[in-house]
């Protein structure tokens, strides 16, 4: 800024008072990622959810503990810690349907098929350049 910058601010009406004012309306049904209706998540799917959270915070051991506190506390705690754990279930389990609805695996297990086939190529390619170096000698 400058000192010639001679900035105002002015209240929203004051600028036109013609123009028209939007008000946001709230949708009558919530979007969600989840059928409301399944009821509680699986206890696969807290432990999953639970799990991947305490893997990303402290590793592996962490991934286990995270893994079953969490099923214990949405079994037994009603109040929002429970909540919390269910509802990173709820997570999981839509995740996991996306990742089905998806054929996530397979498209995962052909990409890594697909890597170690050129992999394999390529070092079959290395030795053989090596070989036949070594016979040329």
């Amino acid at each position: 800024m400058t000192a010639k910058d001679n900035y105002s601010f002015e209240p929203f009406g004051a600028v036109d008072p013609t123009a028209p004012i939007v008000k946001a309306v709230p949708s009558a049904t919530p979007e969600t990622y989840y059928n409301e209706d399944e009821g509680p998540p699986s206890d696969t799917a807290i432990m999953v959810g639970c799990g991947l959270i305490g893997c990303v915070i402290g590793g592996p051991f962490l991934a286990i503990v995270t893994g079953l506190g969490g099923k214990y506390i949405a079994d037994r705690n009603q109040g929002p810690i429970g909540d919390s754990a269910r509802a990173l279930g709820k997570i999981a389990a839509a995740a996991g349907k996306k990742a089905k609805e998806e054929h996530l695996f397979s498209k995962l297990k052909d990409s890594a098929h697909s890597l170690f086939s050129k992999l394999k190529d390529s070092v079959r390619s290395l030795f053989s350049k090596k070989e036949q170096g070594a016979t040329s000698k």
